[in-house]
């Protein structure tokens, strides 16, 4: 099945832009005409700025982010705080988060009914196990055993697998991206859901409006629900200038009747199965799920599908009661759970103030005894973070980072670039991977620990969208996760400290990229 050509989204996403400007050079435009006019609202509009000053140093708020607003209030004194007023709130617009927030609430208790094997996990490793405990008490999602995991190193060596277990489906079929675009991927995905929505499956397919703005036809959603296809555009561009808009759903998920599910880094694009030619060899994984833990991410999905398109009164047609009524008989054999492990998918979400993905990855650091290993395709990252990673380096940690070698984006890869020498002066080893451009977001720990999502080493993953993740604990495809980010490393690059030398206009243009880092 062919998507629908994006020609009037190319226009209308023109269009935005040019409104965008026009109302920024508006804003600024009458705040100075007001000024010019009147002493008094000059004397105001400064004050008023000295506020916004004073509430960001006792915001609970990311270091980095207060910072940076703090600057431009200060070189900006007239219109800077009423800027920041209006537009410097992370968080998502008010009726947004409420639909969320209020969907969410209504599963707390639900989720909680879960038989969780964190107590298992704590009793094998308490300092693993705390971590577990953190996400199930802060994302609300328990830990899961009797979980089969496989895992994927690319898009391509994923495909036929997908495929085949597309076509099984019987009930329901939900996909969340923020990228989907025509191409043969799309394509071979599409034909089976709309045959799968033609014999009575429910298929329901989320996507991000700006992740797709230039990238599908204007009428998509009509095209999709013609064909029996329900379709959520999350959080539409509208031409308005607000932050607003830096609220996105990020999530990849693919859920099967309840009883496989896959996630990871990639979209919907053919350059995620190397079938075009972007940024040279396109470096991803995605792991497939199979056993009770998929239900946490069926709740994810649903909690985002319900808050706009309210559907479901109640999720339970959804859960697989047979799995769990076997898992819950496992937690009573012991050596059958150590084989098989743990698995704790969660959500992240900008709706608290809680940086769970941060603080999941300063952990993991923290916890780290023998190595971590870890693939980012940005490293845009906080104070705390940079300090995670140079301490876990200090105490004599393996601490491995690797980025690509082929950037998507020139500036956020020099933005990345200009974190590499202090990390190298601690001794994490840097590498860059040469074949072309990595777009993994993975941690390993210690044979003990993985995680495999959607969350860059960046401010917008970390603070601003909707993010999943998957740990796995004591779970036998760790060892194949750590297999593949050493195979990556024999085809990269090493970084030295030498290499980051760069020239005085070189670290002033470095400078400006750290402090406009947290907007970007």
């Amino acid at each position: 099945m062919k998507l629908p050509k994006p020609r009037t989204r190319s226009i209308k996403a023109m269009l935005l832009l040019i409104i965008f400007v026009i109302q920024i050079i508006w804003f600024i435009s009458m705040f100075n005409s007001l000024v010019a006019y009147s002493v008094w609202l000059d004397v105001i509009l400064t004050i008023f700025s000295f506020l916004m000053i004073l509430y960001l140093v006792i915001k609970n708020e990311s270091p980095a982010y207060r910072t940076s607003w703090i600057i431009l209030i200060t070189l900006f004194p007239i219109f800077g705080g009423l800027f920041y007023f209006l537009f410097g709130n992370k968080r998502p617009a008010s009726r947004m988060a409420k639909k969320i927030q209020t969907q969410v609430a209504k599963d707390l208790d639900k989720m909680s009914e879960v038989s969780s094997a964190k107590e298992l996990l704590v009793s094998r490793d308490f300092r693993v196990g705390s971590l577990a405990n953190y996400i199930n008490n802060y994302a609300n999602m328990p830990v899961h055993t009797n979980t089969d995991v496989e895992y994927f190193p690319s898009g391509e060596s994923m495909m036929e697998s997908l495929i085949r277990d597309l076509k099984t489906a019987e009930n329901h079929i939900f996909v969340e991206f923020f990228i989907i675009e025509g191409g043969k991927m799309s394509g071979a995905i599409f034909d089976v859901l709309k045959e799968k929505a033609a014999a009575g499956v429910d298929v329901r397919l989320i996507y991000d409006d700006f992740g797709c703005l230039m990238r599908l036809s204007e009428d998509f959603d009509a095209q999709m629900e013609a064909i029996g296809i329900k379709t959520l555009k999350f959080n539409p561009i509208k031409p308005n200038l607000t932050l607003a808009y830096n609220t996105r759903d990020h999530r990849k998920i693919i859920e099967i009747d309840s009883k496989i599910a896959y996630t990871g880094g990639l979209n919907l694009a053919d350059e995620y199965i190397n079938a075009v030619d972007r940024f040279g060899y396109w470096k991803d994984n995605m792991i497939r799920i199979q056993g009770p833990a998929i239900w946490n991410l069926t709740t994810l999905f649903l909690d985002m599908w319900n808050a706009f398109y309210p559907t479901d009164e109640s999720y339970d047609e959804f859960r697989d009661y047979a799995k769990f009524v076997e898992t819950e008989a496992m937690m009573n054999q012991p050596a059958i759970v150590a084989s098989k492990g743990f698995v704790q998918p969660f959500g992240d979400s900008p709706l608290d103030d809680e940086a769970l993905g941060e603080n999941v990855y300063r952990d993991i650091l923290n916890i780290a005894e023998d190595y971590v290993y870890i693939y980012t395709p940005y490293l845009v990252i906080s104070y705390e973070l940079q300090q995670a990673l140079t301490l876990a380096a200090k105490r004599g940690v393996d601490v491995r980072l690797m980025t690509p070698g082929t950037p998507d984006k020139k500036t956020v890869y020099r933005m990345t670039q200009s974190y590499y020498a202090p990390l190298l002066e601690a001794g994490v080893r840097i590498y860059e991977y040469t074949p072309g451009f990595l777009h993994a977001k993975t941690f390993i720990c210690d044979d003990k620990i993985a995680s495999i999502g959607t969350i860059n080493l960046d401010y917008r993953s970390l603070y601003l969208h909707f993010e999943t993740s998957t740990m796995l604990y004591y779970h036998p495809t760790i060892e194949t996760i750590k297999a593949d980010f050493l195979d990556s490393q024999a085809d990269s690059q090493e970084i030295f400290i030498e290499d980051t030398h760069t020239s005085f206009i070189g670290q002033i243009w470095e400078s400006l990229l750290r402090l406009v880092a947290p907007f970007v």
